[in-house]
């Protein structure tokens, strides 16, 4: 990969602010007056219309980037509502003619590496209505809400303010009482906004429904399927996977707990009690501040591929890594590439864990991904969200290797065991989350609070039946209040799909590392020239949904791993 290469403008003027609406409409415009007549004005107009997707896509990811980093700020939001309200609708509506204009085009005037560009433009097209489109804006607007309530959670705790990420180093703690004080004061933080959370989503709800009744579909999953493209598998394929998640990860989670629950010694395994370790060591202290923390990232990063040191640090270098946590910043973490200069950003709220570490090795492994796929026009390098998260969650497993650079042998060796255990650990809060998704968009009950509660509190039982949430039922129904049902709705069991994948990715790398980094980085480099399975084969995994008998063996290879 070329990570210094830069694309200047060909097709747009240099001065044109592609946040302007006019610009916009000016720019599609110039597009329509293309001659298209041959092989070479089909590329040629390929390439227009993809460098202004890439240039109005980045000032929208800009303006999202300045609105999480500081979601107090007036001045930002207004501009983020303002190109919400007024710009991408207009961009919606004007790249819907573009659509139409390649998919008229003859096939072999497009190359083969836009075939999957081809289908998704095509459901695009069919899923399309112009009615949707302040449906759209106004769904945008309701998920930054969501923002503005969890971004804005602050408790006094043991004489200072915390945030909820402040909070989370205490639940790593040897001490039991420490460590339930700071649950308890998370979800006290929680629960003083259940209600308006609730509300929230009341109106989230109807608005969603009838972006899928506008667009003839049968219900919003329906619709969500087609939107994320989701072209190598349907709704059938993803039960089955969550049953198989039950039938063979849940027993496994179960002895891990188990297991857990022996060496603390303790009688039930509460809730906060999911992050300590089992014996009952202090969380390593592996950075002393984010300077710090990048170093030891980019030297990790390096070990793997010397380029992704370089890509790391041009991230840096540019002010494009925000990772303090601070008040006033919203919640989670996420990468996202500012498409027209071709180059990711990392965003997260970091606040001395172990986590950190992980997280952004996570986030560069989709940083990465954004830099391997550079190469390709815009429409060739939107790759399914299922593998992006095989590019993030492979590169924290073939970290492994160079955790030295972080961890003393000791603590390496139980952050070894324990990464494995919580790669299993999770699958099944994965397939309560996407079950609760599929239930609330189909079911009459799902606009019902109390029945939301009901209906997540019976999946915790079914799937994560190891916790014990006996007189905390009411924290225990809050988990579906959860930022992906907000703000990316039925964006989940992409991290299963994937996690999978990257598992498989770590078994083979025992094996063989050098061959596994390099069909990795193969298969990112693609981006979306070929369909889901071609990506999954190209990194030298099966994507599980169409062979779901790996999940057992690798289920079984995985406890092996960790002594069960």
């Amino acid at each position: 990969m070329d990570i210094y290469k830069q694309y200047p403008r060909q097709f747009l003027e240099l001065d044109d602010n592609m946040g302007d609406t006019e610009t916009i409409k000016a720019a599609y415009e110039k597009l329509e007056g293309v001659a298209v007549n041959s092989k070479e004005d089909a590329w040629k107009w390929m390439e227009a219309w993809s460098e202004i997707c890439s240039a109005t896509s980045e000032i929208q990811d800009r303006a999202y980037f300045n609105m999480t980093r500081d979601i107090k700020n007036e001045e930002i939001e207004k501009e983020f509502n303002r190109l919400v309200q007024e710009v991408v609708p207009l961009v919606e509506e004007l790249d819907e003619k573009a659509k139409q204009t390649f998919l008229s085009f003859p096939d072999d005037w497009v190359p083969e590496d836009f075939n999957i560009a081809r289908m998704n433009s095509q459901w695009d097209v069919e899923l399309f209505r112009e009615e949707n489109l302040p449906l759209i804006s106004n769904d945008m607007l309701m998920r930054k809400e969501y923002q503005k309530i969890s971004g804005s959670w602050e408790t006094e705790f043991d004489g200072e303010k915390k945030t909820p990420q402040q909070l989370r180093p205490y639940l790593e703690s040897p001490d039991r009482d420490l460590r339930e004080r700071a649950w308890r004061a998370m979800m006290d933080m929680h629960m003083d906004d259940y209600d308006k959370l609730n509300d929230l989503f009341g109106r989230i709800l109807p608005n969603r429904k009838t972006i899928a009744d506008n667009a003839s579909m049968p219900d919003f999953i329906d619709y969500k399927f087609k939107d994320y493209r989701r072209l190598s598998y349907d709704k059938n394929d993803v039960k089955a996977f969550r049953d198989a998640i039950k039938e063979f990860v849940v027993p496994a989670v179960d002895k891990i707990i188990e297991r857990r629950r022996q060496k603390l010694g303790l009688d039930t395994f509460r809730p906060w009690d999911s992050q300590t370790d089992p014996d009952k060591m202090n969380p390593p202290k592996i950075y002393d501040n984010i300077d710090d923390l990048k170093d030891k990232v980019a030297k990790v990063m390096g070990s793997v591929d010397p380029q992704f040191s370089d890509a790391f640090k041009l991230m840096d270098s540019k002010g494009y890594l925000d990772l303090e946590n601070r008040p006033g910043k919203a919640p989670g973490a996420y990468m996202m590439t500012f498409e027209e200069e071709r180059i990711s950003i990392i965003f997260s709220n970091f606040v001395g864990t172990t986590r950190d570490f992980d997280t952004l090795i996570h986030e560069g492994g989709h940083a990465m991904h954004g830099f391997l796929s550079r190469h390709h026009l815009k429409q060739a390098r939107e790759v399914p969200l299922e593998f992006a998260e095989v590019a993030s969650m492979s590169l924290e497993l073939l970290a492994r290797p160079y955790l030295d650079i972080v961890y003393n042998a000791e603590d390496r060796a139980r952050i070894g065991i324990k990464q494995l255990e919580n790669t299993l650990i999770f699958m099944p809060f994965m397939a309560s989350l996407d079950e609760f998704q599929t239930w609330v968009y189909t079911s009459p009950d799902g606009a019902d609070p109390e029945k939301r509660a009901e209906y997540w509190s019976m999946l915790t039982a079914k799937y994560r039946p190891s916790i014990d949430y006996t007189g905390l039922e009411k924290e225990g129904n809050i988990g579906w209040q959860y930022l992906h049902v907000y703000e990316v709705p039925l964006y989940y069991i992409e991290y299963g799909i994937a996690q999978i994948g990257a598992l498989q990715v770590f078994l083979r790398s025992l094996e063989d590392y050098d061959g596994a980094v390099k069909d990795y980085k193969n298969a990112l480099s693609l981006g979306s020239t070929v369909g889901l399975p071609e990506l999954f084969d190209a990194a030298g995994v099966k994507f599980i949904l169409k062979n779901p008998e790996v999940l057992e063996d690798m289920t079984n290879k995985i406890m092996k791993q960790i002594g069960l």
